[in-house]
């Protein structure tokens, strides 16, 4: 009898721990769902737009500060405040301004959604391109009148811009230093022709100095005379006085050219005077180029070897040290100071020394020197007829 009131008990005790188990459990699913349905009515408060977040954080920029340090400081809080990162681009563009906003409008739409993209383009047109930043970093000369914390921070910052674009690895960043340095060691005429090929690495580069010397051995063959001659250099008579007929009696002693001599440039030239001096023809041919991403207007003169470029093109930097000797065609000879810059035109791009000349009549005279001059000169040339450049008279018929 005592075994089943035993028994008895504990199975009622047993139903009531389940009953209280099972109350609690459905207060807990009722409490969650009174808590879901105050969320659901009460009003939702819009995220905040990040392009209003960043005009009340970033002042918009102007023409005076550095395009670098502003996208620097753009990244920094755009990261802070967790921005999605494929909305930088469209964050970014309403706070450019001048040339550096008209980057993100110039590129595609699928281009200008990338942030990485933009930033890329911006720092081009701003001459810190990978090449841009190469030329600029051979051209760096310490300043003494200058903090030379701060000059080294400038000097790493193009080495980075040179070799760290794009997040090349150990192995790669060794290359492009075997192949800058190997290019700057070639012969000027050699190394234009193996840099044309814009190798990448040590072999592609071997392969460029391989074609393009056994190149200018076959061009120095056909070139070559059956008998060694001299070569003598007349001068050009002035205007209205009539050529002399006869020989000179005895010539005086000439340079002869050397057989890896690149040829003369097809066609006539285009500034019968010195362009250093006077201001060139109207009808001068004329293109659009860059000068360290930066695009500009340039004389295409065909009797000039040398390019020469006007001072304010050039961002304001210390005085370089190199000079360049330069000699107009009336005898004029003067030392000027040169610097190395990147020509960039739709035949290519190749890193230049060119002359800085203050009074130059144009802002830039691209000459010979540079590789793609004839084929960029023959894009911008009009034909020539056989009476000249010179523009035909129009007649008029009477009636």
């Amino acid at each position: 009898m005592m075994e089943d009131l035993l028994k008895h008990l504990t199975e009622v005790s047993i139903r009531q721990q389940q009953i209280m188990e099972h109350m609690a459990s459905r207060q807990g699913e009722t409490e969650r769902e009174l808590a879901a349905l105050r969320m659901a009515a009460a009003p939702r408060t819009p995220l905040p737009d990040p392009r209003a977040q960043a005009t009340q954080l970033i002042p918009k920029m102007t023409g005076h500060d550095d395009v670098e340090t502003f996208l620097q400081m753009f990244e920094a809080i755009a990261t802070r405040e967790a921005w999605p990162r494929d909305e930088w681009a469209r964050i970014v563009a309403p706070l450019l301004t001048g040339e550096v906003q008209r980057a993100y409008f110039m590129l595609g739409p699928e281009r200008s959604s990338s942030y990485e993209d933009l930033k890329k383009e911006i720092l081009g047109r701003v001459g810190l391109s990978p090449i841009s930043a190469a030329q600029l970093f051979h051209d760096w000369s310490y300043n003494p009148w200058q903090p030379a914390r701060a000059q080294v921070a400038d000097l790493s910052r193009l080495a980075q811009h040179w070799l760290l674009a794009g997040g090349p690895t150990a192995h790669q960043v060794a290359e492009c230093v075997v192949v800058d340095h190997l290019l700057w060691a070639l012969p000027r005429p050699l190394g234009q022709a193996a840099g044309m090929r814009n190798p990448t690495n040590v072999d592609e580069l071997v392969e460029a100095i391989e074609l393009a010397e056994a190149t200018q051995q076959q061009e120095a063959g056909l070139r070559a005379p059956p008998f060694p001659r001299r070569v003598v250099q007349e001068r050009c008579a002035p205007e209205g006085t009539q050529r002399p007929v006869g020989r000179p009696a005895v010539p005086g002693p000439q340079d002869e050219p050397m057989p890896t001599k690149a040829p003369h440039s097809p066609g006539r030239a285009w500034l019968a005077g010195c362009a250093v001096h006077a201001e060139p023809p109207t009808q001068a041919p004329r293109a659009e180029v860059k000068i360290n991403g930066r695009p500009v207007l340039a004389l295409l003169d065909s009797g000039s070897g040398v390019t020469l470029i006007r001072p304010t093109v050039l961002p304001p930097r210390p005085e370089p040290k190199a000079r360049l000797p330069i000699t107009c065609v009336h005898g004029d000879t003067r030392e000027v100071l040169s610097r190395c810059v990147t020509i960039t035109a739709p035949p290519g791009a190749w890193p230049e020394e060119v002359g800085i000349v203050k009074d130059l009549p144009v802002p830039v005279l691209l000459g010979r020197d540079w590789p793609w001059f004839d084929r960029l000169l023959a894009s911008a040339s009009q034909p020539v007829s056989p009476a000249g450049n010179r523009p035909q008279r129009r007649t008029t018929s009477k009636p």
